[in-house]
């Protein structure tokens, strides 16, 4: 079949698809409504069309209703009448016999039973027939093979550095999405060019459409009446936009509309995929299989709860169901399964959601599950868990910044949100979203004022006070800082004036707790004004408190301090004493995160000193601990003094790639270089000076622009490979 439009990308797929006719008796192009299966299919069996000397023969089957028919639809479509006394299928394999033909059955999703029964039979009847089916689910027979048929490449925009661009700033015609955008736009509005000016509207279009090419090439129609701009503007209102009147007019009635398309995937799916799609919709950035058995097992069906102990399997066998359907997608993550919805299978979801009588409490679940969450990683930072908590949170950010920032619905407790907080301070941190989560965290602060009502959610509410303090402070926010700082105040005096009489003694362990942190917190924000009385002195009074929140690490950060303070007034030893101390403390805990910045600063200190090997092996086992809870801002630290101890040593190229790589990590953390400790930005910027001296002007500039294309990881490996290879041959 010839088709009217020029076909874009699919290349993969299309190689894919001839080597499995070659090998295999049955091929099921399967993938989500509006992924241009049916495209595919046609352009793979004419590219494979002259190894079937007998013919190709082509059979829709949208409009067939009744499994039974498909049968006889097929046997017409190659030109046979049978009366209703033959077997349509059985008169059909006697006039193929021995003949090479190619069967292309287009739509199968709604009479998969037929279609395998009649499919099966031929292929037993018949052993030279090759067929290629498309569905939105397999068939699941025997013989077949699957081919996924996925959206079309977007550019990817996750930073500025990935976007696919050439030399020139055009979009690489790598990006299929964009390719057939451009060719249908041009095709609906004479003139139209995808330029330097508008690509930044035309890959927000096809982003937000999910690189589907119906989605693509009926927005590209609504160019008629919009402009690129405002069609960017209005695409998160998908379903209307691209409504019937932007549709292709000889089309089948499901394929003229975005909302018809998934309206027959709703159609397709069970109560309970229903229920299940309404409920990861509201997953923002994918969900761990194992989560969404938890949240997916305890869904409303028909206003009722599933039997506790059925859940697991239940939402197991729903979530494979909506697998199967191509409505989520799965990828390995670390050995688990991740599922995750394009976003505009989730805007389906939401807008079902908002029609169910239970939104509601599908929200409440959805909130609460990732609250506690985020408040079990917090309990457990200090520990031999706190790695992979760090690890566990990372990808559920999105779920958690949509949580936090939306509104909570009517009668949700307080205490939800902070006790979650407690696990967002080393969780932005690490992730390199330190300015976000300061945003967070004064959103709540704000929404809850300190309770009353109990000395429980005091506790609560200071703690979260505290990682407000502490995130504004890594934020470089100070003003706000001392103002959330000081609000802990006067709950803390209040509690220690009247201690809840029913556990005197657990109440008076959590204040003294509280108040070290606070102290902690005090000397912190000292420190970074280098005021080292003053840092000293609350450091040394937290610690005589001689109660320690391990959540919250104040030991160890106290020592640090002090540590860090004794580094600045030029006292080696007794730097290098605390530093030790407090080393100890976090490797008996398992507490990997303070482990990187306290090897950091005896980095440091052994630079300073110029035992540059010894410095950049505290470095080198710094940055294994980064790399096992991949982190962000210890990674940025780390870079910076890297590069001032390779200039020291006169490696000033390596020193120039690694000051321009790290460049792209601090920039969007919302973080001030080296958190603002003017002592560590001093020696990056006589690295700086150093590099520029030793390279030249125009010699550095192209050396660091270099490096701000390059992967940070890739670079720190280069540099400390480079120098391991010096030391030996020195050696």
């Amino acid at each position: 079949m010839e088709q009217a439009t020029s076909f874009v990308g699919r290349t993969p797929e299309l190689v894919a698809g001839s080597a499995l006719i070659e090998r295999c008796r049955l091929v099921t192009l399967v993938g989500v409504g509006g992924v241009g299966k049916t495209r595919l299919a046609q352009r793979l069996t004419r590219d494979v069309a002259h190894c079937f000397e007998d013919g190709v023969h082509c059979v829709e089957l949208a409009d067939l209703h009744h499994g039974h028919s498909v049968a006889a639809t097929v046997t017409a479509a190659f030109g046979l009448q049978v009366s209703a006394e033959q077997d349509p299928l059985r008169e059909l394999a006697t006039a193929l016999q021995g003949r090479r033909v190619l069967l292309l059955l287009d739509n199968c999703e709604h009479l998969l039973d037929g279609c395998a029964r009649t499919v099966r039979t031929l292929l037993a009847l018949l052993p030279r027939l090759r067929v290629i089916a498309t569905s939105r689910q397999p068939l699941d027979i025997g013989e077949e093979h699957v081919l996924r048929v996925m959206p079309l490449d977007v550019p990817l925009v996750s930073d500025g550095s990935r976007r696919r661009e050439d030399v020139s700033g055009r979009v690489c015609p790598e990006s299929s999405a964009v390719a057939l955008f451009r060719d249908r736009a041009e095709a609906a509005c004479p003139g139209f060019r995808v330029t330097t000016t508008n690509q930044a509207a035309v890959i927000q279009v096809c982003r937000m459409l999910d690189g589907l090419p119906l989605a693509l090439e009926i927005a590209a129609r609504r160019l008629r009446t919009l402009t690129l701009e405002e069609l960017a503007q209005r695409i998160e209102h998908r379903f209307r936009l691209l409504g019937p009147g932007g549709g292709e007019r000889t089309a089948h009635p499901r394929h003229r509309a975005l909302r018809a398309l998934f309206d027959w995937s709703w159609d397709l799916c069970t109560d309970d995929e229903r229920a299940a799609w309404q409920q990861l919709s509201l997953c923002a950035g994918g969900v761990l299989l194992t989560d969404a058995e938890q949240l997916c097992g305890a869904t409303f069906t028909h206003g009722t709860r599933a039997p506790v102990g059925d859940r697991a399997v239940d939402a197991f066998a729903t979530l494979s169901g909506l697998v199967d359907k191509s409505l989520v997608s799965r990828v390995d993550v670390g050995g688990h399964t991740r599922l995750h919805m394009l976003e505009t299978v989730r805007a389906y979801g939401l807008e079902r959601l908002r029609e169910n009588d239970h939104a509601q409490n599908v929200v409440r679940r959805h909130r609460a599950y990732f609250l506690d969450l985020a408040a079990r990683a917090g309990a457990a930072y200090g520990s031999a868990e706190q790695a992979n908590w760090l690890r566990r949170l990372r990808p559920e950010h999105p779920n958690l910044r949509q949580i936090v920032t939306a509104v909570p619905p009517a009668g949700e407790p307080a205490e939800a949100a902070l006790r979650a907080a407690q696990g967002f301070w080393l969780h932005c941190l690490t992730s390199g979203r330190v300015g976000e989560g300061a945003h967070w965290m004064q959103v709540i602060i704000d929404r809850h004022p300190c309770p009353s009502e109990s000395p429980g959610a005091v506790f609560s509410w200071c703690r979260a006070a505290w990682v407000a303090g502490f995130l504004l402070l890594m934020h470089g926010d100070r003003d706000n800082a001392d103002r959330v700082i000081d609000m802990a105040d006067q709950p803390l005096a209040d509690l220690s004036a009247s201690p809840d009489p029913s556990d005197v003694t657990a109440d008076e362990g959590e204040r003294a707790e509280l108040a070290a942190a606070f102290l902690q917190l005090r000397g912190l924000a000292a420190l970074m004004e280098q005021d080292i009385p003053q840092a000293s002195t609350y450091a040394l009074s937290s610690l005589a408190a001689g109660r320690w929140s391990t959540m919250l690490l104040t030991q160890p950060q106290c020592l640090a301090q002090l540590g860090l303070a004794a580094v600045m007034q030029g006292d080696r030893a007794r730097a290098l004493s605390l530093l030790e101390e407090a080393l100890a403390i976090s490797a008996t805990r398992g507490d990997t995160w303070h482990r990187c910045y306290l090897l950091w600063i005896l980095a440091i200190i052994h630079g300073e000193a110029g035992e540059i090997p010894e410095a950049l092996g505290f470095l080198r086992c710094a940055l294994r601990l980064v790399e096992e809870i991949e982190e962000r801002m210890g990674e940025a630290v780390l870079s910076d003094t890297l590069a001032w101890l390779l200039a020291s040593q006169g490696d000033a190229r390596s020193a120039a790639l690694v000051l321009g790589a790290v460049d792209r990590v601090w920039k969007p953390s919302g973080v001030p270089r080296h958190f603002g400790f003017a002592h560590m930005a001093a020696h990056r910027r006589r690295a700086v000076e150093q590099v520029r001296q030793t390279l030249g002007e125009t010699a550095y500039t192209h050396v660091y622009r270099e490096g701000q294309r390059l992967a940070l990881r890739e670079v720190l490996e280069t540099a400390f490979a480079g120098h391991e290879l010096t030391r030996t041959e020195q050696s």
